[in-house]
């Protein structure tokens, strides 16, 4: 997408790499260093699992405050930095597991703080016909992150402590550059009067996306298989070659940058649509992983469609609060992501449960039925406001 505005450039940019930063390093950066944080710190599946719902149940706790504090998004905005940065810095001091484990847990904070902080900061400084598409944009930012996790993996083999003390520095330089970016008035988008309060929001408000919260949930707890415990299952099945596991991450990440095209997916059929190829790709993708974690294609291949669809599915949550809720596209959008992160945190925690017990095939199929069953509820979204052409600022 090419914008003819610098400061919208810029706006994009910095709202990426901040995704980029407490998406895919501090927060899901935990999967890809797990089978060295199990071998530092002698801690099991079950163990693990826990670690990684308390991250997500965290991102859930900062999602509600960033709604509190809904009118003052650069405050967020700066939560969103300072928990993701400090909570790194923790992973990378670590003595014991359970300091690991609370320093993890704030760091996934971060991302709770900053996909509503950045809906507003696009909503008030990028022109309403552009802002599906520069949402999208910023939200494949977590593919990118992964990315550059997997570089610091290869860079601090065996030395796994600096790799999350980089990581706590682009946090913070990736919160300095979006606030910068923020010009904090609508003239960008040809108002001349600050950007006021929003007005409050009741539940009732959120009640067009209850479907859509229901399929977040589901679609949560299947995409946890992967992200908590894809590399782990990966390194198992190839101890002598941890490089092939790493580059699977990578891979991951490379193509969760397609979620971009969750708008134009969206433009072609219908958020609903959208949301059932994407939630039965990454369902597939699951399964297929568990049974041939050991085989480069059909790993690679898997990691690569899962990605692709989970970004997806992931924009197409923000469009459907966008849709649904207009008024009020911050909070549904917060809303759908705590549903989702939710679905995450019992994922994770029931498959850190099960791998103490069955096969990993066992397992990614049980999380693979999970996002299966998230079709359902998004079958019971009204058809009327899929097609919605335009987006509303929010009411000041």
């Amino acid at each position: 997408m090419a914008f003819e505005e610098d400061p919208v450039r810029a706006m994009v940019a910095s709202g990426m790499a901040l995704i980029a930063a407490t998406y895919g390093l501090a927060r899901f950066g935990y999967g890809l260093f797990l089978p060295r944080f199990s071998e530092t710190f002698q801690m099991g599946s079950a163990i693990a699992g826990f670690i990684q719902a308390g991250s997500f149940l965290s991102f859930c706790l900062a999602a509600v405050l960033a709604l509190r504090l809904a009118a003052r998004p650069r405050l967020v905005v700066m939560c969103a930095g300072i928990t993701a940065a400090l909570g790194s810095m923790g992973v990378a001091l670590a003595p014991n597991v359970d300091f690991l484990g609370m320093s993890v847990v704030l760091a996934g904070a971060g991302a709770g703080f900053a996909t509503p902080g950045l809906v507003t900061f696009i909503e008030r400084n990028i022109a309403p016909a552009r802002q599906e598409s520069a949402q999208t944009i910023v939200n494949a930012g977590t593919g990118a992150g992964i990315v550059v996790a997997g570089i610091l993996m290869l860079l601090t083999t065996g030395q796994w402590r600096l790799g999350w003390v980089a990581i706590a520095a682009l946090v913070t330089v990736a919160a300095i550059a979006t606030l910068r970016a923020d010009r904090g008035t609508d003239r960008a988008v040809g108002r001349d009067r600050p950007v006021g309060p929003p007005s409050q929001v009741r539940v009732r408000d959120l009640m067009p996306l209850a479907w859509p919260i229901a399929a977040a949930v589901l679609a949560g707890a299947s995409s946890a298989a992967i992200w908590t415990f894809g590399r782990t299952v990966m390194a198992a099945s190839r101890p002598a070659d941890e490089t092939y596991s790493i580059l699977a991450w990578m891979v991951l990440g490379a193509f969760g940058v397609l979620g971009m095209t969750a708008g134009k997916i969206v433009q072609a059929w219908s958020p609903r649509t959208a949301w059932n190829l994407t939630s039965l790709a990454m369902a597939g993708a699951t399964v297929v992983l568990g049974v041939a974690p050991g085989s480069p294609f059909t790993a690679y291949t898997s990691v690569a469609l899962f990605a692709a669809s989970y970004t997806a599915l992931c924009g197409v949550l923000i469009i459907w609060a966008i849709r649904l809720v207009p008024d009020c596209a911050a909070e549904g959008t917060a809303a759908l992501f705590i549903a989702l992160a939710i679905g995450q945190a019992l994922g994770s925690a029931t498959l850190g449960v099960l791998f103490d017990h069955v096969s990993p095939v066992l397992a990614f199929t049980v999380a693979g039925i999970l996002g299966i069953l998230a079709v359902l509820p998004a079958t019971k979204c009204r058809p009327d406001t899929s097609s919605r052409p335009a987006l509303r600022q929010r009411t000041p």
